[in-house]
């Protein structure tokens, strides 16, 4: 199975060809799509690509898709049922797998922005999502989108960080809070580009495509063997770069 995983700025329109030529290079079985606003541009790409979609909207700025080559057996848009504007995008997709397997896909967008407190607001956003998802525990299952949050291993260069980072970064002391993917670390989420490239983990950025100093954007599995992670990529090419203001990300994985 290979994902991606791409915020596509505010919902892609007048980009909707660069952005499904970036996700066709990367031979996807499933696609996470958060900023997905525009549901003209998630059902040209899905055309594209030859994949079914579920497109999710919980009335506020964001929305989120999953696209799927293989059948979709159920949705459910979390952030629909939760406080508006809790969460930009939180949605299922269950898909099955040519084996028969169901997987579990969440699409997730969390709030944006480098300072400590923002890093708090995630950290409840996180509580919500435990709890939304709390009968997957112990099942094989993804979480893919825009985190807002940075690794506990990363090294960050602030020099590389686009302005408005670089002033978070001061206010907050020097320092870029980290809690949100240590918590998911802690609760065995695996890093799938930490887990086959750790070197690559430690320094490749996701965000922004043109001041890349943050990985923000993830492939977290849940109930997977780091044997069958085959590979794990963030997509850097030409079109890549302007397509967005994210890289996509990606992850190969391997039936047990």
């Amino acid at each position: 199975m290979r994902i991606v995983s791409y915020n596509i700025l505010d919902g892609g329109e007048g980009r909707a060809d660069p952005i499904a030529e970036v996700i066709e290079a990367q031979r996807p079985d499933v696609v996470a799509l958060v900023e997905s606003d525009n549901l003209e541009v998630v059902e040209r790409t899905a055309k594209r690509l030859k994949m079914d979609f579920i497109f999710a909207s919980a009335g506020g700025k964001h929305a989120g898709a999953i696209l799927s080559a293989w059948p979709i057996r159920a949705t459910t848009n979390h952030a629909l049922l939760m406080s508006p504007d809790w969460m930009n995008a939180f949605v299922e997709a269950r898909v099955v797998d040519p084996a028969g397997q169901e997987w579990p896909i969440v699409a997730l967008h969390f709030a944006a922005h480098a300072t400590d407190e923002r890093e708090s607001f995630r950290e409840l956003q996180l509580n919500s999502v435990f709890k939304r998802l709390a009968s997957l525990h112990g099942r094989p299952h993804i979480l893919a989108g825009d985190f807002n949050s940075n690794s506990p291993i990363q090294k960050i260069d602030r020099a590389k960080c686009k302005p408005r980072t670089q002033e978070e970064w001061d206010a907050n002391g020097g320092m870029i809070p980290r809690r949100v993917v240590q918590r998911l670390l802690d609760a065995g989420y695996i890093d799938t580009l930490h887990a086959f490239a750790p070197e690559v983990a430690e320094t490749a950025g996701t965000f922004t495509t043109q001041f890349p100093g943050q990985r923000i954007d993830y492939l977290f599995t849940h109930g997977v063997e780091r044997s069958q992670i085959k590979s794990a990529w963030v997509e850097t090419d030409r079109l890549a770069k302007y397509a967005s203001d994210h890289f996509p990300v990606g992850v190969e994985i391997l039936p047990r």
